[in-house]
């Protein structure tokens, strides 16, 4: 062997040597940081006082198995209650965060006089971070919020009723037409999110879609906006991945993700719509939309926001997230409403009676007004909302400066604390057989556990506080003249449809059922 050849060689041994002591040096300072923050995470974080599983409070992963893998996945809402049925009403769900599992406390910590920010983990998970839903702040969500709420008052709502009732009478018809006494099944999911869908885009955009017309009611947009939720604990929890589907030119991306091809042409439709919103008018006049009306992003342009935040792609996102929390969450709780009435006999029928007494002409359907009045309907609603739970995921809330405080324990501020619907409706203290459908439970005026507090005070489906669901009013009225327009004109009956195709299984924000579901079928006799 040359010189050259031996130092060569020994060059080579040298690097060998000096790549084993950095990997073995960036895999001790690795094992190091693993077992500090181990260490941290048990006994030094402000937190690791709270009783909950060690492992939850050692990684997140704990609760990435339960969102992915358990039952093929979103089965942390399950896994939340066996903590508290063994360690109490208030445990550690993960290294960050504490849940509360007490009906009392909804109100403490969803105060309306109580501004705090929101999990900036969440904020990210739809791609819409700048969305009034997603934002983490507090002075800022209180902005952005103040611009839409007008929109969505109960008085607003009160006068898009007549809106919502003509598109009802529409998907009625449609219903009459192809389905009365054929013996043809229907989604009626489908039915529902046509409506829903609708009605937010009449408020939003002025403009319907006409869902309804798609044959058997099945709109492709609808459909991928369902498919999109399965995909939510995926994006918590790699969240790198949205990065990489935002980052992709549009027509690749419905080439690679053929589901999400109608979602992306409704977010062009979308573009256009604010553009024309932003180009039409100057700020301080509306841009006037159908018929003269005002819409919710001419409003916004109106008012007094900052112009940063009137940029198209923050606009953008705020017409994403409207749209797609406006229909999904409602179209499911009238979809399980529907199925219950449908499976108990005594609740159609009672509920039949009052809405003929109340409508002896099945074409001439009461104003919204009205229908809030009938006590059988009111009860049915608010049993559907109970049941249906609304959204079921667990809402975070942030004292940045404050300590909380629940029961003996004293909570650090900064950290964040969550309840959800899932636990209120069914906690058997205030809703006892809570798996029960049972309209009754709400006539007259039902009161707490305490015997002081109202029942109502203990339904928590649109939240409570500054972040409360701005849709609730929008909600309300679509629950209402849908139930009451579908069970005065037509008489359905289920059609191969079990509880088990509604029943609670599977979080994907919404109380899924098993996955091997048909959905709610019925007939139209």
């Amino acid at each position: 062997m040359t010189r050259s050849e031996r130092v060569a060689a020994a060059d080579l041994v040298r690097e060998h040597e000096l790549a084993r002591s950095l990997g073995a040096a960036v895999l001790a300072c690795w094992l190091g940081y693993g077992l500090w923050l181990a260490i941290y995470r048990l006994y030094l974080s402000p937190i690791a006082r709270f009783p909950g599983p060690r492992l939850a409070a050692l990684t997140g992963w704990y609760e990435a198995y339960f969102d992915l893998v358990e039952k093929g996945g979103g089965q942390f809402p399950f896994e939340i209650r066996r903590m508290h049925d063994k360690y109490g009403p208030i445990v550690r769900i993960n290294p960050d965060e504490l849940h509360v599992d007490d009906p009392e406390h909804y109100d403490v910590l969803y105060a309306t006089n109580k501004a705090y920010d929101k999990l900036e983990r969440f904020q990210h998970r739809f791609s819409i971070p700048d969305a009034t839903f997603s934002t983490v702040k507090a002075e800022q969500h209180r902005i952005r919020r103040s611009a839409l709420a007008p929109f969505f008052s109960k008085a607003k709502v009160r006068g898009q009723a007549a809106s919502v009732q003509a598109l009802m009478d529409r998907i009625s018809g449609k219903l009459a037409r192809e389905y009365t006494g054929r013996g043809k099944p229907v989604n009626i999911q489908d039915v529902w999110s046509a409506l829903s869908a609708d009605a937010i885009m009449d408020i939003v955009f002025a403009k319907s879609m006409d869902l309804f017309d798609y044959p058997d009611f099945r709109s492709p947009f609808t459909t991928a906006v369902n498919s999109v939720a399965v995909y939510c604990h995926v994006t918590l929890h790699f969240g790198f991945l949205l990065s990489v589907i935002n980052n992709l030119p549009d027509w690749l991306a419905m080439r690679v993700f053929p589901p999400f091809a109608p979602v992306i042409q409704f977010r062009w439709e979308m573009e256009r719509q604010i553009a024309d919103v932003l180009t039409g008018g100057s700020r301080g006049q509306g841009n006037k939309e159908i018929g003269g009306r005002k819409t919710v992003f001419s409003e916004m342009v109106a008012s007094d926001l900052p112009r940063h935040e009137l940029r198209p792609e923050r606009l953008l996102q705020e017409a994403q997230s409207l749209i797609g929390a406006g229909f999904e969450t409602t179209a499911w709780t009238l979809t399980i409403g529907t199925f219950h009435i449908l499976d108990n006999s005594s609740v159609a029928s009672r509920l039949k009676a009052e809405l003929e007494e109340a409508m002896p002409d099945p074409q001439r359907i009461l104003p919204l007004g009205d229908l809030e009045k009938l006590p059988y309907l009111t009860a049915v609603s608010k049993e559907v909302l109970r049941i249906a739970f609304g959204g079921v995921e667990r809402l975070p809330r942030i004292d940045r400066s404050n300590a909380m405080t629940y029961g003996k324990w004293t909570i650090p501020p900064g950290t964040p604390v969550s309840m959800d619907q899932y636990h209120m409706h069914t906690n058997e203290r205030v809703f006892p057989e809570p798996s029960v459908f049972r309209p009754e439970r709400w006539l007259g005026d039902p009161k707490g556990p305490d015997g002081v507090k109202p029942l109502t005070n203990y339904l928590t489906t649109f939240g409570r506080g500054t972040r409360m669901c701005l849709g609730l009013n929008l909600a309300h009225a679509e629950i209402f003249i849908g139930l009451a327009t579908l069970f005065r004109r037509h008489d359905l009956e289920l059609f191969e449809t079990t509880r088990r195709d509604v029943d609670f299984h599977t979080e994907y924000l919404k109380a899924a059922p098993w996955p091997g579901s048909k959905g709610v079928r019925v007939v139209v006799k």
